[in-house]
């Protein structure tokens, strides 16, 4: 199965891009030119950009537009002007095994002056043999061979364990310049009960890495100083809502289907549940 990238365009002010894995569609000739889908309100053009990645997970613009596209096996490509993409080098070490590898990215506010983004992956122990969540960021050179530059872990992911599920790792920045980072339950339900491991957790950090000196549990004493929230299984979704001025997840199942949340200081949000 090809997984394909295509850019939508609805009546000409909207651009979002999209990941397809339906394998007719995928396969079929008129992707080659234009697409155009009527729905009960718009008219949709769907635009090959680029084909044949390997499992895109994480997708974020430059402030010009420019996607940059982040493949789970270990690999951070930009999307070039006329279709096709480059790799860019200096990413950071990933342990890509099951859901775990190379997986969200997210563009600093004030990137045309800093050119920081950040990247979230599953970052193996020093023997290899366990993984956790990490967050990164480096600088990045658009030279002729792109890269990322001076390269700094921000957050590592205690109690690190086997396996490749739930690494969680959505990343989000709020207009406060904040930043939440989802960590999931790594396959074992009863971390996300235990404030002082963030397995289950949502992650609130100043863009620094710092710890936000108004974080619910910034003493340390009850939990965490860096956790914003706990109880989360495996929260894969995750964005700022400007209306609710809050940042909103979702967890995969198990227990009855995906679950919304909107994730405040200090909450449990139940996970495993009784």
């Amino acid at each position: 199965m090809r997984m394909v990238i295509c850019l939508v365009r609805m009546r000409e002010i909207i651009r979002i891009i999209f990941f397809v894995s339906v394998v007719a569609f995928v396969n079929s000739p008129v992707l080659s030119k234009s697409l155009v889908l009527k729905t009960e309100y718009y008219k949709v053009a769907v635009d090959l950009l680029a084909d044949n990645l390997d499992h895109p997970w994480g997708l974020a613009f430059l402030p010009d537009n420019t996607p940059l596209i982040s493949e789970r096996s270990g690999r951070l490509k930009i999307i070039l002007q006329g279709g096709g993409w480059k790799t860019i080098n200096g990413v950071p070490n990933v342990w890509a095994e099951g859901q775990g590898g190379l997986l969200d990215i997210a563009i600093h506010p004030k990137f045309s002056k800093n050119k920081i983004i950040y990247l979230s992956y599953s970052e193996p122990s020093k023997d290899g043999r366990a993984a956790g969540t990490a967050l990164a960021y480096g600088h990045l050179d658009l030279s002729t061979n792109p890269r990322l530059r001076d390269t700094r872990v921000i957050f590592s992911q205690n109690k690190k364990t086997g396996g490749g599920r739930h690494f969680g790792s959505r990343i989000v920045i709020t207009p406060d310049n904040r930043l939440f980072l989802t960590v999931g339950d790594r396959g074992d339900s009863s971390r996300a009960q235990d404030p002082f491991d963030h397995a289950g957790s949502v992650i609130r950090l100043n863009l620094d890495g710092s710890i936000p000196n108004d974080n619910p549990f910034f003493s340390g004493k009850r939990a965490l100083s860096e956790i914003w929230s706990i109880g989360h299984r495996n929260p894969q979704g995750a964005v700022w809502n400007p209306s609710t001025r809050s940042i909103w997840t979702v967890s995969h199942g198990a227990k009855g289907g995906d679950e919304i949340n909107r994730p405040k200081a200090g909450k449990n949000y139940g996970w495993p549940g009784t």
